[in-house]
């Protein structure tokens, strides 16, 4: 290669590299949109080999597919599915430079775990009826696991003999995934594990080089030889890029495919890496400037965990839907049977999903999130000049006030059906009024304006969080790792590798009457509340509860409820001023876990 072709080379990559980090660096001044690239991965950028530079981000264009799409299906499959215990992690035995790895004690044994090969036969596995049913979800890609941490490989790899082909089926499931998904016009992208529990090059001391050029690079190799791949969903486990040599893969992957995306997790987490962010089980926060997906399991664990039942239909919606308004898409993970059938339970989910995006995939699919942030009474989604509310936290007076858009309102219309509804702007506002009820997952209502509102900033809707100062008192708890000291003060989301709020709170078995109080040293203005229920996607197991202020030396009921879920929010039409709340939970099942309280001032 010339030193002129070499320079015009390093003078693109940085180029590219610039462009994309800059594009994703620019912050609005209210700084509302907190993504941003840090420092410490610039300067890594500029000490790689520049000819790698071209390699490392997909483009603007090259992620409209993804961006458009909004959901995706997400199979965990591979011969421990017998064992019904979470891929990789039910197993007893190394995990090999993960921080847990001498810590496990349960689980199935090791070699019984890695042993479960000898007797998968799925004898009916269909691809395409896989596919089809991901269609029917609404879903437009699909991410399949190529080979998890315990290093089975679904594919017929040249590289160990721990593969498909050496179980009783025999046969490379992947090709026909692969074949499927072109048939039937199917977006698809392997999941890949770089960490290799099994494999006795990865235990081995680091760095991993030996392990990288005899195992890892190959089967980059080998998965880009599938016909439409569009893209890989690695997962490093937080390992930063100099373990697995990333700008080589990438460079392997793009060159195969140009317009390949990938995913943040081939890099230390708080650099973000890769083409989209990827906060694990938990809606990630309001993010617009840089692209972002939510990963969760429609029921149960990563992979066949039993007939597990899968989230309630109001929350799997409405989890879809406050993803898409805050910018993201949900990838909804399931976990087939031994023997190739998808749960029934799930099957059944899915199709709600389908469903609900064929009446009103109009407000979800290629919408940006926003401009309204989404807060306790809902979220907003918008195309060109028409802009997608979607009501589904609760509304006390039948009245939601949102900021004034900066434009003129031309009309404005109710997709979901059996709600009147009432809709005025004006300077001081965007006023929302309706009799009757509200749609019980998710009323929405499209407004069209006089400009692109890809032109309108991203506007609050929702005060400070008032937790800073709060006393918080629990009935009891039930341990202290389930402490309602768990719900103080940091309750956000952040986009990081895995990263969501892990802890929670849970009152004692005994406790019939669990609450939560706060109480703060000065009168507060309350006006709206949030609350998420578990860490995962769950029939909710609250039947009745109540909210209560405290007014002249006594308790009042503002708010009853019958059901939490993953996503509760209630907005009052008038501002609630008190130095004390209480949420009541009056009847509920045992093993009542609460994820998050979100208390907004006015």
């Amino acid at each position: 290669m010339t030193k002129a072709i070499k320079t015009f080379i390093t003078c693109i990559g940085l180029f590219i590299c610039t462009t994309v980090v800059q594009s994703q660096h620019k912050l609005h001044t209210d700084g509302i949109e907190p993504y941003y690239h840090p420092e410490g991965f610039k300067n890594y950028l500029k000490s790689i080999d520049p000819a790698y530079l071209p390699y490392m981000f997909a483009s603007e264009e090259d992620m409209r597919w993804w961006k458009d799409a909004k959901l995706g299906i997400f199979v965990h499959w591979a011969p421990a599915a017998v064992t019904e215990a979470a891929l990789s992690w039910g197993r007893l035995g190394p995990r090999p430079h993960h921080p847990t790895d001498g810590m496990v004690t349960k689980g199935v044994p090791e070699q019984e775990y890695n042993d479960t090969y000898k007797m998968f036969n799925p004898e009916k596995f269909d691809a395409e009826e896989w596919v089809k049913i991901w269609k029917d979800s609404g879903a437009k890609y699909f991410v399949f696991t190529a080979k998890h941490h315990y290093g089975f490989c679904m594919w017929d790899t040249k590289t160990t003999d721990f593969n498909i082909m050496n179980t009783p089926y025999g046969k490379d499931v992947m090709m026909d995934i692969a074949v499927a998904c072109e048939k039937l016009d199917m977006k698809l992208m392997w999941y890949y594990s770089q960490p290799d529990w099994t494999h006795p090059l990865y235990r081995e001391d680091i760095p991993h080089l030996a392990y990288n050029e005899q195992i890892l690079i190959p089967q980059i190799k080998e998965l880009m030889t599938y016909p439409g791949v569009d893209g890989i969903w690695f997962d490093g486990l937080g390992l930063p890029p100099a373990r697995w040599n990333s700008p080589k893969i990438l460079k392997i992957i793009r060159e195969v495919n140009p317009k390949a995306i990938v995913n943040h997790r081939h890099g230390s987490p708080q650099w973000h890496m890769g083409d989209f962010d990827g906060p694990e089980r938990g809606i990630g926060r309001f993010q617009t400037n840089r692209p972002w997906e939510t990963c969760d399991v429609i029921g149960g664990a990563w992979a066949y965990n039993g007939e597990s039942e899968p989230g309630s239909k109001n929350d799997v919606l409405r989890v879809m839907t406050k993803i898409a308004g805050n910018g993201g898409n949900l990838l909804l993970g399931t976990g087939p049977r031994p023997d190739g059938t998808v749960v029934d339970k799930h099957i059944a989910r899915l199709k709600d999903l389908g469903d609900y995006l064929e009446a009103f995939g109009s407000s979800i699919y290629e919408t940006q999130g926003g401009p309204y942030i989404s807060a306790p009474w809902g979220s907003s989604t918008y195309k060109g000049n028409k802009i997608y509310l979607h009501l589904m936290g609760k509304l006390s007076g039948k009245q939601l006030t949102l900021p004034a858009l900066p434009a003129n309102l031309l009309s404005y219309k109710t997709l979901t059906p059996d709600t009147k509804l009432k809709l005025k702007h004006s300077k001081t506002g965007l006023i929302l009024s309706y009799t009757g009820n509200l749609d019980p997952i998710n009323t929405i209502v499209e407004i069209t304006i006089d400009k692109d509102a890809k032109h309108i900033p991203p506007i609050k809707t929702a005060g400070h969080i008032l937790l800073k100062d709060a006393k918080l008192t629990a009935s009891s708890d039930k341990s202290s790792s389930f402490s309602s000291e768990n719900l103080l003060p940091g309750a956000g989301q952040d986009f990081s590798e895995g990263i969501r709020v892990k802890k929670s709170w849970r009152p004692a078995d005994e406790d019939k009457k669990a609450s939560l109080e706060y109480e703060w040293k000065t009168p507060q203005n309350i006006k709206q509340i949030g609350i998420k229920e578990g860490k995962k996607l769950d029939v909710s197991k609250v039947r009745e509860f109540e909210i209560k202020t405290w007014k002249n030396k006594k308790w009042k009921t503002i708010f009853k409820g019958t059901d939490v879920g993953s996503f509760f929010g209630v907005h009052f039409a008038k501002t609630i001023q008190t130095t004390k709340l209480k949420i009541q939970f009056l009847d509920y099942d045992k093993g009542l876990e609460i994820n998050k309280v979100l208390i907004y001032e006015e």
